[in-house]
């Protein structure tokens, strides 16, 4: 049996985690628990929750996890909007040549870098977790009762070429695109319903950054079962 603890961004990567990532990884022998960012503590003893203000409380809130020997410790946060002080950041970004991919994965080994613990598991979601919700257009499209949706988030990701590729701009990142198309959407509620819908072999098929984190994750337990059946 494997522990591992997951950090996530905000709500939406909670529910998310805690409804369909968790038990697909449980029949893989690793068993997850889900703690969302804090970044800000309370006179009364409570914290707020969700939301990257700083890298340094990304590192807090990853040392303080890390602090449990026993455990495996991963991130599940967005490659969009890092906070300008993450390591590395201000030169990937601004090297030429780089796909997102790549400027994803030079991220994430800075970031392990810096952590410097063997325990440690960095990912970043390109570009956002809602990237994911177009890894099957028709199941946004059934979700909302509006066909004509699934033939416009296709041609988003034929332009990009695959969902992780939505670009980063404040315009037109994944979020913003769903939202100026369905104003009704609910980021906490209709994200982790969809992708829940769409199921993890559809999102690691679409979505190759996340395939090869979810097989890192898969890789760490023994299975428990007849794995035939997982999604």
């Amino acid at each position: 049996m494997t522990r591992l603890l997951i950090l996530v961004e905000g709500q939406s990567e909670e529910v998310f985690a805690k409804r369909t990532l968790a038990p697909h990884l449980a029949a893989f022998g690793v068993y997850a628990s889900v703690t969302v960012l804090r970044t800000k503590r309370i006179m009364s003893g409570g914290a707020f929750r969700g939301g990257v203000t700083s890298y340094a409380k990304i590192r807090q809130n990853l040392l303080e996890l890390l602090g449990d020997r026993n455990a495996r410790v991963t991130t599940l946060l967005d490659f969009y909007g890092l906070p300008e002080d993450f390591p590395g950041r201000a030169a990937i970004v601004a090297t030429p040549g780089l796909t997102a991919h790549d400027k994803a994965i030079r991220l994430q080994q800075a970031f392990a870098d810096d952590i410097d613990q063997p325990r440690f598991i960095p990912f970043l979601a390109l570009h956002e977790f809602e990237a994911w919700l177009f890894s099957r257009p028709e199941v946004v499209a059934e979700h909302f009762g509006n066909p004509a949706l699934a033939a416009t988030l296709s041609a988003i990701v034929q332009q990009a070429g695959t969902p992780e590729e939505i670009n980063n701009d404040p315009a037109t990142h994944p979020s913003a695109r769903i939202e100026r198309l369905i104003p009704s959407f609910k980021k906490t509620s209709d994200g982790p319903t969809i992708l829940h819908k769409t199921t993890l072999a559809t999102v690691r098929t679409a979505c190759p950054h996340f395939g090869e984190w979810l097989t890192t994750l898969e890789g760490l337990g023994e299975p428990t079962e007849n794995l035939s059946a997982v999604a």
